[in-house]
């Protein structure tokens, strides 16, 4: 049995002469947005969206397909076979569009039109009338939703279109007084729409009605003066004077365009894969304009987009797409901006050709430039045509082709930004989501589902998700039958290169960049080269203007150039990427056309910036830490400058892996002293950052050269921070060998050095639970930094040492020294240090069983941390603050922080924390009485204490354990693990931590009768 859709009202399938309105709100959305699409698949994100625009459930797919099972219920159940298909990533209602009401609609009224167009005008009549039937109130009605009010929007332009032609028939049969009504309503609801108040404006005059005719011209002006701040068109106010001189009735009748006026000029193209937000933008944007009458330009930018990125395919899919609501014409011009051989079409070329299409005769064409705009915009002052004008250069080529004040919708592909014109809306393109990408791939391949995911996803990955590669990629794999798309992958990954590689038998993509690089000036070309040089994935106008040796503020200018050029981005304020293969040409220019010399040279300028600059944000963020003082060779290129200690935290934050490259390189090529201070520069920030799995070699090969050159200051501190760097990736007795190493050398420098070795060791001594050891250290520490008097350095020596008597279970000499250490550090203003007191203040409040004070400590140091806190410290907040959560009513919440935090310490390779927070959500999930999630937590918790050396937290782990085991009637392991927990504890001489041990050990002998 063959079905209907109705969308034309309330969503419902029409079978048999009943309706079935479907059982739930979503499953009308799914219906209608398949039904709009019919005949063509809809993938499941572009679905997804439709159905939860922003804000999807967990699992969407899921949700998508249930409701997907129940619609296919409901059409097996009426007969009507499966005509809902599922195939890879989409689902396709597999029916005729005309057996959906909308596309039936817009058959009935193109139909319509081409018999009015011929005369006929009769038929056409009733073709609208038949159409006008087909509307049954509200199109969706019921559904709500961005997509949904867009869709709502298009279709409601469609029947105003429908209803204009209906009403320039009607007046041309001289049917006024029965149309005053209906036309009246119909502005009443477009206020704004000239055709309709011109069409309203004859009927009234028709009836004899002047006065009546000229207080519909006045209202209409003074809409469009109060929300547009514009007076009516020519048209318009021409058929104002007509009426207000009393002129004839036929002058004012609309008079039927030639056939010859009604251009289809559109080339024939490709299927569109996704786009579809970009595609419903364009559409929404021109069904919105009021009244067509601002000659509305839709410049489609990044559709101006890099080459490549399918801006073309774009506009012209949107242009068919609006065919219904733009019946006047459909025209298609390249103005071969980048047309490899040919020149740009000039303004004459470009109008001439343009009324051509129009039906003007060559003889008629005026010989003036000014007189062929002058014709260009009076012939489309009354028509609804769609003019696609493709590759424009820049705003300049594209000025004298706008239309003046015109129900038309102009739609604009660049390579550049067009900016500075009237009604500009810019759609930017970007390259394809992945799963898009690869269904493009598959398509073009001649065996698209042969091919393995990892594989074609690989591919789409190298080909940059860029359209135009991923089609030459595709067609030269579909072109060769002996290759697979493993082949294809290796080609790409060990061939020539990726740029050679993307090709087939006539275009190459490489030759598209070249069209566009070409098209810069000298300067900008310079630059767009010697980005290849750039060392980090993203980079800024000073690394750039290092690089360039050129002034900053002329890099800034050339910088926007590119970026309007499309041939740089820009993910975040002055902060500017180049697409991974533009990246790949830039390198190849700047090794082809840069002498060895040259691209040395300008190596040597950046990284004489970043030794300067990194050093200056080190001691901006941390002016009081100790360092030593090294002689640098001045960059003659600006710093950034940073208003404070977070600003220049920042820049480190977005340059990191530029500086670690840079680093890397001078160490690589024969400058060890830049890479060494270097190494020092950022080795405070790599270590709050938890970059220590990438700075061990940095830090070695600082030491080794500092110690060659004869500085042990400056060799104690590259060990200090080498053996920082060790102990944070759980490498604790290398990184005992390598502070014994430092604390020899320095016993023959200073009291200050020897105290921050001291400093360091007594830390790493507490992370390995060898608390006694540890204590000793800082007050070793404490005493030669007392005889310096610096309050800052007494500070962290007594905090230290109150982490040191916390975990000792001496909780009031604790107190007395995070005390201390507060007063002092506030003295000094760090307010940075100050968080970290007190939050060691919160634990010590959670330990003696002050929650409340504990919550209170912590949100202080929250809020400090808020502006100047490291990912890692905010980690670790989170799982203070969720210790301090009751887990029979707050479980959820807690898990969430744990889990979010035990996710940052995981990417930040910080093993030990990530052990702290998976015992923290053990013990969460113990006290809410799920003993054997609890179990699963402390295990995992153990193994990574166990795989670091952290003895403490393996204590805590199998006391965390064995209390579950406890639980869960598991008492011989529960005993193991307890015991095992007082042993670690005992001997990391953490009395607390044994005691509560022993106490659960008791618990369970007492229980079970498990012997001693």
């Amino acid at each position: 049995m063959e079905i209907g859709i109705r969308v034309l009202g309330t969503v419902a399938l029409e079978y048999d002469g009943r309706l079935d309105l479907l059982g739930s709100a979503k499953e009308r959305l799914i219906v209608a947005a398949l039904a709009l699409d019919a005949g063509r698949p809809v993938s499941l994100d572009t679905l997804i969206h439709r159905l939860w625009e922003d804000t999807p459930p967990a699992k969407p797919r899921a949700g998508l397909h249930t409701y997907a099972a129940r619609i296919r219920r409901r059409l097996r159940a009426i007969g009507s076979g499966e005509p809902l298909v599922q195939r890879a990533h989409t689902y396709l209602l597999d029916i005729r569009p005309e057996q959906v009401d909308c596309h039936r609609f817009e058959q009935l009224a193109a139909r319509a039109r081409t018999l009015a167009d011929d005369a006929d005008d009769g038929a056409a009549l009733d073709l609208l009338r038949e159409a006008a039937a087909l509307w049954r109130g509200e199109p969706l009605a019921g559904l709500s939703g961005p997509w949904v009010e867009s869709v709502r929007a298009t279709l409601s332009q469609k029947q105003l279109a429908a209803h204009l032609t209906r009403f320039g028939i009607e007046l041309r049969r001289g049917h006024f007084a029965e149309l005053v009504p209906d036309v009246a309503a119909l502005l009443d609801r477009h206020p704004g729409d000239e055709t309709l108040a011109a069409q309203l404006m004859t009927a009234t005059y028709g009836c004899g009605r002047q006065a009546d005719a000229l207080q519909v011209y006045e209202t209409v002006r003074r809409h469009l003066r109060e929300h547009l701040g514009a007076d009516p068109g020519e048209a318009l106010a021409r058929l104002h004077h007509l009426i207000l001189t009393r002129a004839p009735l036929g002058e004012l009748l609309p008079r039927r365009e030639p056939r010859v006026a009604t251009p289809h000029t559109l080339p024939r193209h490709a299927e569109l894969v996704g786009r579809q937000e970009e595609l419903t933008t364009i559409i929404r944007a021109a069904g919105r304009a009021p009244g067509r009458s601002a000659g509305t330009v839709i410049a489609l930018q990044a559709i101006s987009g890099m080459a490549g990125v399918g801006k073309t395919l774009l506009a012209l899919h949107a242009a068919r797409g609006l065919e219904p609501l733009f019946p006047d014409g459909q025209l298609h011009l390249d103005l071969r901006a980048h047309s490899p051989g040919q020149d740009p079409l000039s303004t004459r070329a470009a109008l001439t050709a343009l009324l051509r299409m129009l039906g003007i005769a060559p003889g008629d064409l005026p010989d003036e430039l000014d007189d062929l705009i002058g014709l260009w915009r009076t012939l489309l002052s009354r028509r609804r045509a769609v003019i696609v004008l493709d590759d424009v250069a820049d705003p300049d080529h594209l000025r004298p082709l706008l239309p003046g004040p015109s129900p038309s919708l102009m739609i604009v592909t660049s390579r550049r930004r067009l900016s500075g014109l009237p009604g500009v809306r810019p759609v930017l393109l970007d390259v394809l989501p992945e799963e898009d990408a690869v269904a493009l791939f598959r398509e073009l391949a001649d065996e698209p589902h042969a091919a393995p995911d990892r594989e074609v996803t690989a591919i789409v990955r190298l080909c940059g998700r860029l359209p135009l590669a991923i089609e030459l990629a595709a067609r030269r794999l579909a072109s060769r039958p002996s290759w697979t798309a493993g082949h294809l992958l290796h080609r790409l990954t060990h061939g020539h290169g990726r740029l050679r590689e993307i090709r087939d038998g006539t275009q190459e993509i490489a030759r598209a960049f070249e069209v566009s690089y070409h098209t810069l000036d000298a300067e900008e070309r310079a630059v767009f080269r010697i980005l290849g040089l750039q060392l980090g994935p993203d980079y800024d106008a000073f690394t750039t203007a290092a690089l360039a040796d050129l002034p900053l503020d002329r890099t800034e200018r050339v910088l926007e150039g590119l970026l309007d050029a499309h041939l740089v981005q820009e993910p975040a304020p002055e902060r500017y990427t180049t697409h991974d293969l533009l990246g790949e040409y830039s390198r190849m220019l700047a090794s082809s056309e840069l002498a060895a010399a040259e691209r040395e040279q300008a190596l040597h300028r950046l990284i004489d910036f970043y030794v300067q600059a990194s050093d200056a944000a080190d001691r901006l963020i941390a002016p009081r830490r100790p360092r030593p003082n090294l002689p640098r060779h001045v960059s003659a290129y600006r710093k950034p400058l940073w208003n404070s200690p977070a600003d220049a935290r920042r820049w480190l934050v977005a340059e990191c892996s530029g500086l670690i490259a840079a680093e890397r390189h001078c160490r690589a090529n024969g400058r060890p002293h830049e890479a060494a201070l270097l190494a020092g520069s950022l080795a405070g920030f790599l270590h709050e950052e938890r970059y220590s799995a990438h700075t061990q070699d940095m830090h070695l090969a600082a030491a080794a050269h500092w110690r060659a050159a004869g500085e042990p200051a400056a060799e104690v501190y590259a060990l200090i921070n080498l053996g920082t760097a060790l102990s944070r990736s759980g490498h604790y007795d290398r990184a005992l060998v390598t502070l014994g190493r430092a604390l020899g050398t320095a016993r023959g420098i200073d009291d200050t050095t020897v105290a921050e070795v001291r400093h360091a060791r007594g830390v790493l001594r507490w992370n390995l639970g060898r608390l006694p050891e540890a204590l000793a250290d800082q007050e070793e520490a404490l005493a030669l930094r007392t005889r310096s008097g610096d309050p800052w350095q007494i500070a962290r020596s007594e905090n230290n040492l109150g982490i040191t008597h916390l975990y000792l279970g001496n909780h009031k000499v604790a107190d007395e020294h995070f005390h201390s250490a507060l007063v002092r550090f506030r003295a000094v203003g760090d307010s940075h240090e100050e968080a970290h007191v007190l939050n060691n203040l919160s634990d010590l409040a959670l330990r003696i069983g002050q929650k409340e004070s504990a919550r209170h400590l912590l949100q202080q140091a929250r809020n400090i941390l808020a502006t100047s806190g490291t990912t890692a410290e905010h980690a670790m907040a989170q799982v203070n603050l969720a210790n301090t959560m009751n887990a029979s009513t707050e479980l959820n919440e807690m898990l969430d922080l744990y889990q979010d935090s035990l996710t940052s310490f995981r990417r930040l390779g910080d093993r030990r924390n990530a052990s702290i927070t998976l015992h923290g959500m053990g013990s969460a999930l113990y006290s809410a009485a799920r003993f054997r999630e609890a179990a699963e937590h402390h295990t995992r918790a153990l193994e990574l204490a166990r795989s670091i050396g952290a003895t403490h937290e393996e204590a805590q782990a199998l006391h965390g354990l064995g209390a579950a085991e406890h639980r869960l009637g598991r008492a011989a392991s529960a005993a193991a693990h307890l015991t095992a927990a007082v042993a670690a504890a005992d001997r990391t001489g953490a009395a607390d931590e044994a005691a509560r041990a022993r106490a659960a050990l008791a618990e369970v002998r007492a229980e079970f009768s498990v012997p001693d």
